[in-house]
């Protein structure tokens, strides 16, 4: 039974003491894509509140998969190691189950924290920071990520090898889940890859190569005539 976790610090107010709230969510992966994405289906489950430390407060890493590890403990011992457990189906047959972690839904810094790594690198692969994706000279050297090779080198405290490669010098509890790598956890989604990451460079780029050009009054005009048709988004207003 592949289990899917969400997790989002989330900003609440100003006016009560900057407020934050830390939910942690968590759903199954045989329910249909559009049944859980329907909020009135109540497909996700808010199973705890991760502690949001104060500002400035150090270990932040340690102290998230503690209270992480505490909230899923359960699941660790129910895994296909231990003991499973058995679940009433729709067909009104009982049958055993052995839940395993399978994804983790949530932006950027949530995965960097996750796979406990440094920021701006890559939390799959081991593509050193700042090389541009695809370039000849470094593809070859693009490895994935391995977490048996990164726990034996801690247990051998080799820790510079690990700062090589962008991990932290950390027992990632989630090494120990059985048959999780929590470095294929990350799963892109529509806000955070598409929206504000594919779509949004896209159009930067766009814009800057439309203005050297000076053509993008020309292209903001001609967006404003394309005829409405079902399913097409229509733009009053020129290209900007």
């Amino acid at each position: 039974m592949l289990v899917i976790c969400a997790s989002a610090k989330t900003h609440l107010t100003n006016f009560s003491g900057d407020q934050h709230a830390w939910p942690l969510y968590l759903t199954i992966g045989n329910i249909r894509k559009d049944i859980r994405h329907t909020r009135k289906n109540c497909a996700w489950v808010l199973v705890g509140l991760i502690p949001c430390p104060p500002k400035g407060a150090k270990n932040i890493d340690e102290s998230w998969h503690s209270a992480v590890g505490t909230v899923l403990s359960q699941m660790w011992h129910l895994g296909i190691t231990g003991r499973g457990l058995k679940c009433d189906f729709v067909d009104g047959f009982q049958r055993q189950c052995y839940p395993l972690l399978a994804a983790w839904v949530g932006d950027y810094p949530e995965q960097v924290m996750i796979a406990e790594v440094s920021y701006a690198s890559c939390c799959v692969c081991e593509i050193p920071k700042g090389v541009p994706m695809g370039h000849s000279a470094f593809r070859p050297h693009d490895t994935s990520r391995d977490q048996h090779i990164y726990s034996e080198l801690l247990e051998a405290n080799h820790i510079d090898a690990l700062h090589t490669v962008g991990v932290h010098p950390i027992c990632n509890q989630f090494w120990q889940y059985p048959l999780c790598n929590v470095y294929w956890l990350w799963q892109p989604d529509e806000l955070h890859q598409l929206l504000l990451g594919l779509v949004k460079d896209l159009l930067h780029w766009l814009l800057k190569y439309l203005k050297a050009r000076n053509v993008k009054d020309q292209f903001g005009n001609r967006c404003t005539l394309v005829p409405r048709y079902p399913g097409l988004q229509h733009f009053s207003k020129p290209f900007d």
